[in-house]
């Protein structure tokens, strides 16, 4: 056997590799636990005291203080190789991937090494505009081909991982 498995509620989940739901913009959470779960892999759901998240089977709660990136420490405290990390939160992506994590956001796109410089100085430059008393428009809201395209990402990344670490072991 390959993988470290333990059976919860009927469903064998693998230990070697996690999804990690940054829950501060998590707007396919439960989409993301349904693939997982149809993978045998775990959810780590991460997420201030403020928000309220049931117990779920091959759902891990890790619930942190209200501070500004507290969300972000834990789990970069917990990230390993191979992981999935789901955040909008650039600066958390630029962290995680370094440690050999793969960082995707909700809107279907992956975080990269190659993509985080402008990623990470736009950023930057519009902390600035707001902090100087200016406006930056936000981002559009969810859409139908940003769902779709996240789901097939996140398939992608899961089957990737779950390969990896298939070679590591």
């Amino acid at each position: 056997m390959k993988y470290p498995w333990s059976c919860i509620g009927g469903v064998w989940y693998t230990f070697l590799v996690r999804i990690y739901l940054d829950a501060d913009g998590a707007p396919w959470r439960d989409l993301v636990i349904e693939q997982a779960r149809r993978h045998g892999i775990r959810v780590v759901v991460v997420a201030d005291y403020s928000h309220d998240f049931p117990s779920q089977e091959g759902v891990e709660r890790v619930m942190v203080d209200g501070g500004a990136d507290a969300a972000d420490f834990a789990i970069l405290n917990r990230v390993q190789e191979g992981d999935v990390v789901v955040t909008q939160d650039v600066g958390l992506a630029s962290l995680v991937l370094p440690k050999g994590a793969r960082a995707i956001s909700p809107r279907g796109f992956e975080f990269t090494e190659g993509s985080m410089g402008g990623r990470l100085a736009r950023r930057w430059l519009h902390g600035r505009i707001r902090m100087a008393g200016g406006r930056i428009k936000g981002p559009a809201p969810f859409s139908q081909d940003d769902r779709d395209r996240f789901l097939v990402l996140l398939e992608d990344k899961i089957v990737a991982s779950m390969r990896r670490a298939d070679e590591a072991s």
